[in-house]
């Protein structure tokens, strides 16, 4: 998975400029719109017990959908992004708890330069898991957009996502994924 993620990367920071259409540098606004789009990548976490000074670990794929929707003036590019992802993590110690939905409501904002736009995001996020309910947390992130056409955005992305005493099991949970994502923009 992580060849996968680099790969991509590699791929939309070396992409050409032959696509199929020309965009200049001038900042004109080819960012500003509605996106809807997928994701898959490969999320990992940790859990710290803070009455017990346990720690439990685990990985797996993540894979989900999203929109969000920029507005582009001069070079500064922002907006909003919401997202569902689906996690197959479980943690390694044999408790069976294993990471399930986690939605997040992100702010973005931005550079966009040519076919190019890079942006943090900063937000809120719920999470589920299968025994130890459900809570609220923040989310932070950073991310890289190409336009492969007018209508086709690639990117990659990172989110980390921080539980804070979740669901009141005095357990902190942080979890982190990087995506690849294909979206259309309208």
């Amino acid at each position: 998975m992580r060849k996968l993620v680099i790969g991509a990367l590699a791929l939309l920071l070396t992409s050409g400029t032959a696509t199929a259409t020309d965009y200049s540098s001038s900042g004109s606004g080819q960012w500003t719109g509605a996106q809807l789009g997928v994701l898959y990548g490969y999320s990992w976490m940790k859990d710290m017990n803070n009455v017990l000074r346990l720690t439990a670990e685990g990985d797996g794929d993540v894979m989900g959908v999203y929109a969000a929707y920029n507005h582009q003036v001069g070079h500064f590019v922002g907006g909003g992004e919401i997202s569902y992802s689906r996690h197959d993590n479980m943690f390694t110690d044999g408790s069976g708890v294993r990471v399930g939905d986690v939605f997040a409501a992100k702010l973005r904002a931005g550079v966009g330069y040519d076919r190019y736009n890079a942006y943090g995001m900063v937000g809120v996020t719920h999470g589920t898991t299968n025994l130890a309910g459900d809570d609220w947390g923040a989310v932070f992130g950073i991310g890289l957009d190409v336009l492969l056409t007018h209508y086709l955005v690639a990117g990659i992305q990172y989110n980390y996502y921080n539980y804070v005493d979740f669901n009141h099991t005095k357990i902190d949970a942080d979890l982190s994924e990087v995506t690849v994502r294909l979206g259309y923009k309208f």
